[in-house]
């Protein structure tokens, strides 16, 4: 199944990215409410189903790792199951260090209320607050 494909190609890229890695408190120099409204932006571009929007706020790594039509394929169903969104009604952050890769991050896991039914978003970003992961369930 392509969906499936895409879904496994973003994992293995988040599970390469922090391979080895244990959740903290943030990193120092990331801003807690900027990761917030980041990861809120991203969302909304979800939602608005602009799919460059989003790969556009990512890094090199992610910007080569999917494309607009690939996201479209693997998002799209979630938005037509569960239709309009309401809100989000859950938000945890937390951070921690890729010692492979040698760069911080930011992790946010999201849960966005939707008309017919939940949306779990988990997004992730470096140190130059570029998109590193973003997932949903």
């Amino acid at each position: 199944m392509k969906k499936a494909g895409v879904f496994g190609a973003m994992a293995v890229l988040a599970v390469s990215l922090f391979a080895g890695c244990g959740e903290a408190k943030l990193p120092e120099g990331f801003q807690e409410e900027t990761v917030k409204e980041e990861a809120m932006k991203s969302i909304s571009f979800f939602n608005e189903r602009d799919y460059e929007s989003i790969i556009e706020m990512g890094s090199e790594k992610l910007k080569k790792g999917i494309t607009e039509e690939q996201f479209a394929d693997a998002c799209d169903p979630y938005l037509d199951k569960c239709g309009k969104f309401k809100e989000v009604q859950k938000t945890a952050i937390v951070g921690g260090t890729d010692k492979g890769e040698g760069i911080d991050y930011a992790t946010v896991v999201m849960v966005g209320a939707y008309e017919e039914g939940k949306i779990q978003f988990t997004i992730s970003f470096d140190e130059d607050m570029e998109l590193i992961q973003f997932l949903i369930k």
